[in-house]
């Protein structure tokens, strides 16, 4: 009783995002005849609208990045103010019209995308295939099965298993055979939950053992996605050699802006949160975030050869020019100073 109003409280603050993803989802899967292939286009949807975030964000970070020099002067000039240091360089930032914020929330947007994900993921019936909640609860009553409303997959798992009550549930008018979905994927029962207790995997091992491929896959590739995304940023060669050199000398050592702080904590926290969440899910949760992190991967890339490298380029052609300009004025200096040294001796 009290899952099932936890989940209807937030499901009531998300409804707006949570009947779209679902109708999303019911085009897809009308479409493909397919769970799995329905998650997939749903998460490409979804992802995709972060896209134009993703493209400012980048490009407000190689802003924040060719304003380095002055930032490093604040820090020189505020060394022990860290308060001072931090009004500083945000009165810097709002001049040159840069957003600190967006840079913050915009590695949240995925995790609060999750919220209506989850409960399309917990409720297809309702918001996937359309049968109501109050049909959802009459079924559950019928055939004693506990929280229907709150979790759908326990009445499709049911009915599925079970031609006399599916039959029965039709005849009664409570719901049509069409709108049991069929979860499975790729040899995987998306609608069944991942578990690592070895007693649950030796009861069916045919059914959990090819499951533990979600927790596997979203682990791995939310450690890939962090690490291409870290290593794709505007000079990331060039602060990876400054944290060597912090190391040796401590006073180089310089504070993190709010945005690394953000994504070093997610890359710690978010990991942990999404394996622990595989294990108590169904599979169809996981298998949405594997194709997220995939999605932010080949993003990274792109925008890495799109915006990143052409600006790091630029960057050291103008080094390089400003270089080869120190060394023609530094032979002209020695040149008038020989002169001017020869007029006196004589």
């Amino acid at each position: 009783m009290q899952l099932s109003l936890l989940i209807k409280l937030g499901a009531g603050i998300w409804t707006p995002l949570t009947v779209l993803f679902g109708w999303l989802t019911s085009l897809m899967y009308e479409f493909f005849g397919s769970y799995g292939m329905a998650i997939i286009f749903l998460t490409i949807i979804v992802r995709g609208l972060t896209v134009p975030l993703n493209v400012r964000s980048q490009k407000a970070m190689m802003k924040q990045q060719a304003l380095s020099d002055k930032q490093a002067e604040i820090k020189r000039k505020y060394p022990d103010d860290k308060q001072k240091q931090e009004q500083e360089l945000q009165k810097l930032f709002k001049e040159n019209g840069i957003s600190t914020l967006s840079g913050c929330l915009l590695p949240l947007l995925p995790i609060l995308f999750l919220f209506p994900i989850f409960y399309v993921v917990r409720c297809p019936l309702q918001y996937v295939t359309g049968v109501s909640e109050a049909n959802i609860k009459a079924i559950g009553e019928l055939f004693n099965i506990k929280s229907a409303t709150a979790d759908n997959i326990s009445v499709i798992n049911f009915l599925n298993g079970n031609a006399g009550a599916m039959v029965t549930a039709v005849g009664k008018g409570l719901i049509k055979a069409e709108q049991v979905l069929d979860m499975k994927f790729l040899g995987l029962d998306l609608g069944v939950t991942p578990s690592w207790n070895p007693k649950i995997i030796a009861s069916n091992v045919s059914l959990y053992v090819p499951l533990l491929i979600i927790p596997a896959l979203t682990l791995a590739t939310t450690l890939v996605q962090t690490f291409i995304m870290n290593a794709t940023k505007p000079d990331a060669k060039k602060k990876k050699e400054e944290k060597k050199r912090a190391k040796l000398n401590p006073a180089n050592n310089q504070p993190d802006d709010p945005t690394t702080r953000t994504t070093k904590i997610m890359g710690i926290v978010l990991p942990a949160i999404m394996l622990i969440t595989t294990f108590s899910m169904p599979a169809a949760f996981g298998f949405y975030w594997i194709v997220g992190n995939l999605m932010s991967i080949l993003q990274a890339i792109l925008s890495y050869y799109m915006f990143t490298k052409p600006y790091e380029a630029k960057k050291r052609e103008l080094e390089e020019q400003k270089k080869n300009a120190f060394k023609k004025k530094k032979p002209a200096l020695e040149t008038a100073g020989a002169a001017g040294s020869g007029k006196k001796k004589k």
